[in-house]
């Protein structure tokens, strides 16, 4: 028996972090929540992650700057990027920083399945 993939979902909004987890647990995903970008820096996600789906605006810390952080700090994890206000600097700046998608809300329970799959590789 083969462990699933763990992935953290990275939302600050408690409704759509609840239905990611959701989404992702009935296709047989681990999922682990984190409210903002510094509570996933904090904890120990970025060294057993095998996938984000984070949000790029939140308080304090952006996706982004959790997407820099995890960078300098030299981690591989793969990103999937959702947003409820992505402008096209914002989704080239992630997507340049190695993010594997960039969904903007609303997106189908279809597209985040086929992004974070990629992410899994």
């Amino acid at each position: 028996m083969t462990t699933p993939p763990l992935v953290y979902v990275v939302e600050d909004d408690a409704s759509v972090m609840k239905g990611l987890a959701r989404l992702l647990r009935a296709w047989s995903y681990d999922v682990r929540l984190c409210a903002s970008a510094q509570e996933f820096l904090d904890g120990p996600g970025a060294g057993e992650a095998d996938c984000i789906v984070l949000d790029v605006h939140m308080p304090g810390l952006s996706g982004l700057d959790l997407q820099h952080a995890l960078h300098q700090r030299g981690a591989t994890v793969p990103v999937v990027f959702v947003t409820g206000h992505g402008d096209a600097g914002t989704q080239l700046d992630a997507l340049d920083h190695g993010a594997v998608a960039f969904l903007k809300k609303p997106f189908t329970d279809q597209e985040l399945l086929a992004a974070v799959a990629r992410a899994l590789g």
